[in-house]
């Protein structure tokens, strides 16, 4: 079998599949499946929990369709040091050992045979089926995948939460002092009761890497007890779904805060990195003195006599008001808070501040729920 390719589009490619490998694993999990068929190639890695396959068209094939194994840093590293052209590959199936020729060199090693690569687990037809906007959905996912918690106590708040009903879409996350939710109620979702399931948080964060937000298209969710797949017209992957009941997150939203902010996103969070590097390392706070006109921070750490205050020009509604936050959660809000300004509602101190964008898409809410602690 030959077939012909360019270097560069091939390395992005296997480039692509390989963010899925890595830790410990059975030694076939280095390796990427190759599936020739057609015009077609088709490159498969795997950690055994989450599974990428990529889809890309060659430029020529002689022979017929077949698969094998290749080590995927033995041939992405010889791509990188190619300049992009042609490669006619040659697979000798004799020997399993694949020929690269390019310019003005060649290249070979040895492969294995595509039947040894770990098999799919099969989903059956029993499953969700969702169509939405991939910009929408990376949306979805970026915007609330930082407010997980880290703690394995809880398992299932490890993950991005999605609340399919037939009026919206939400994903959701927590860590317990910080909530994130993006809801879209605008799409056609074709459900007639409410689905519930949980992603585990490094297939979010891989598929965040391999899509964008300004891509075009659609993406196919689709959800069986276990497993989750999502397919784009040239990416699929699949992966396992976290277990167990996620809390439920709309109690928390407090809906009586009758005090508004609203500020300049970028100053704001300007502003808080500076007077956070001034913040005691162990606790992070930041204290918020707000007043009509002017919001002032102020962060100290008495075991080093170091403190800091910057004031910012804001919109408040009441006559004054003391909070303090975690500069962590501010800085991680702030800067993916899609909208130049943004809106703050708190109450007291009991009650979790609420901070949305202001302006935005249509039928689109991002709202994140952050606690106030003991002002300081």
């Amino acid at each position: 079998m030959k077939l012909t390719i360019l270097s560069d589009l091939l390395r992005d490619h296997l480039q692509l599949v390989a963010k899925v490998i890595g830790g410990k694993g059975l030694a076939i999990m280095e390796f990427a499946l190759v599936e020739v068929n057609g015009e077609k190639m088709s490159l498969t890695a795997t950690d055994g929990e989450t599974r990428i396959c990529s889809h890309v068209d060659l430029s020529s094939k002689e022979g017929e369709d077949m698969s094998f194994c290749v080590r995927v840093r033995q041939l992405v590293e010889p791509l990188r040091e190619i300049p992009n052209q042609m490669i006619q590959f040659e697979l000798n199936t004799e020997d399993y050992e694949l020929h690269g020729k390019y310019n003005n060199g060649f290249f070979s090693f040895p492969v294995i045979k595509g039947e040894d690569f770990p098999d799919v687990q099969s989903l059956g037809d029993e499953g969700l089926k969702v169509k939405m906007p991939i910009a929408n959905f990376y949306e979805g996912l970026d915007n609330t995948v930082y407010a997980t918690t880290v703690d394995d106590v809880r398992p299932i708040m490890t993950g991005v939460h999605v609340d399919i009903r037939p009026e919206h879409i939400t994903f959701v996350a927590t860590n317990g002092f910080l909530l994130s939710y993006y809801r879209h109620s605008m799409l056609e979702l074709n459900v007639n009761e409410q689905h519930r399931y949980t992603l585990h948080k490094k297939p979010v964060q891989l598929l965040l890497q391999v899509l964008s937000k300004s891509d075009d298209g659609d993406i196919e969710l689709e959800f069986h007890p276990n497993f989750a797949l999502f397919k784009t017209e040239t990416l699929e992957l699949q992966c396992r779904l976290l277990e167990g009941k996620y809390p439920n997150y709309e109690t928390v939203i407090p809906k009586d805060n009758d005090k508004l902010l609203e500020a300049d996103r970028l100053q704001l969070l300007a502003a808080t990195r500076r007077v956070a590097v001034f913040a005691n390392k162990a606790m992070g706070l930041i204290n918020f003195d707000f007043s009509p006109s002017e919001l002032v921070l102020k962060a100290t750490d008495q075991d080093f006599s170091t403190k800091a205050e910057e004031a910012v020009p804001v919109s408040f509604s009441a006559p004054e008001a003391r909070f303090s936050f975690r500069a962590e959660h501010l800085i991680q809000l702030l800067t993916v808070m899609p909208s130049e300004t943004i809106s703050m509602r708190i109450g007291d101190a009991s009650r979790a501040a609420l901070v949305t964008p202001i302006g935005g898409e249509a039928g689109v809410e991002i709202v994140v729920a952050v606690m106030p602690l003991v002002y300081g």
